[in-house]
């Protein structure tokens, strides 16, 4: 007996020691099987989660969290990138050593409302009198722009253009909270990048395109703008940057339409961990419509694109552009009698938008 009890002495330290191992190795977490909540051990996992709550339009969310301090949780809306609301409230509700529960209220947005009654005919809640009037507005924009036969890219685009034609940037004196919004956008017709973001959104959203909203800074000062996924490849889109100030009448630019995160990053910055990548060209505006030549190629370009309205802009990518390069052949084009034109760095090359009697 004493024999066999020694043996033992042996065995259970090297169980302990490749139990531990285990554990170890292969991060085993024991937190998801001992709480029954949602269970997050990031940042990241824990706003992915709480923004597909928020999509599902719940009002309430319970977690156990392990690895993440109350004060990031303090700053999570800072990190949603969901147009249909946000964490109104939070609340600790136990804690130990290896983490804690956490419960979030949220408050649902008119957003969320207009979506759901424009795509599966729900009932929008009575004390939501701003979501029946952003509904109608939405229903009315989407019949006037939107065809049956339109590709995803063509929706996308069309979405883009109506709101960078429609909408100033700015806010209305009265009620400046409406700005940061998709009602400032489309009801008001004035807002900030929160609103021209979620006006991409929503309308995006309510037409089947999968999207999401990204929150970072562009030339250091706090942005939004959206991602969307076109054939399984995300790409970029600011709608804010793309609309010309000072304003332009009907024209919208399209310099951050489908771009790539190279092109982003030359003057936006947000975590791209957190976001899907976007390295494909394929729906790029200028690839599109065969918009990106050389500068001779630009030359002609430019000479019948004046000839046919005179009055009109122009959007190319030269591939091989130089600040010296000649207009002197615009004089032969009687029509135009005064011009404008902006140069844009554009990854490798650069962008040139000409204006045509436009002062």
């Amino acid at each position: 007996m004493k024999q066999k009890k020694g043996k033992m002495h042996i065995i259970l330290p090297v169980l302990v020691v490749a139990v531990i191992l285990v554990f170890y190795f292969f991060n085993f977490r024991i937190g998801s099987y001992l709480h029954p909540d949602e269970t997050a051990y990031s940042m990241e996992e824990l706003t992915q989660l709480v923004t597909e709550q928020i999509n599902d339009g719940k009002t309430t969310g319970n977690f156990y969290i392990s690895g993440i301090s109350e004060s990031d949780i303090s700053n999570i809306n800072e990190n949603l990138c969901s147009m249909n609301g946000m964490v109104d409230q939070y609340m600790v509700t136990e804690k130990s050593r290896d983490g804690m529960r956490i419960q979030f209220r949220y408050e649902i947005s008119d957003n969320y409302y207009v979506w759901q009654k424009y795509v599966n005919g729900a009932a929008i809640p009575s004390d939501h009198a701003l979501a029946y009037k952003l509904y109608d507005k939405v229903e009315d924009v989407l019949k006037q722009i939107i065809k049956p036969d339109m590709t995803d890219y063509e929706k996308e685009l069309a979405i883009h253009d109506y709101i960078v034609v429609h909408c100033q940037y700015g806010y209305v004196e009265s009620s400046k909270d409406y700005a940061y919004r998709a009602y400032g956008a489309l009801v008001q017709n004035k807002a900030v990048c929160n609103g021209y973001a979620e006006a991409m959104a929503l309308l995006m959203t309510c037409v089947g395109i999968e999207n999401q909203i990204v929150t970072g800074t562009a030339d250091n000062e706090l942005h939004a703008w959206n991602q969307v996924c076109l054939d399984g490849n995300w790409y970029q889109v600011d709608a804010t940057w793309d609309d010309p100030l000072p304003d332009r009448g009907v024209f919208a630019g399209h310099e951050y339409f489908n771009v790539t995160d190279e092109i982003m990053d030359e003057r936006h910055d947000w975590k791209q961990d957190a976001f899907p990548a976007c390295d494909s060209t394929d729906y790029n505006y200028y690839e599109q419509n065969d918009l990106i030549c050389d500068s001779d190629a630009f030359r002609t370009l430019l000479k019948d694109q004046a000839l046919r309205n005179s009055t009109g802009t122009i959007e190319v990518v030269v591939t091989d552009y130089t600040t010296d390069f000649d207009y002197s052949f615009m004089q032969d084009v009687s029509a135009v009698q005064y011009f404008q034109y902006t140069e844009e760095p554009y990854g490798a090359y650069e962008l040139v938008t000409v204006y045509l009697n436009q002062r």
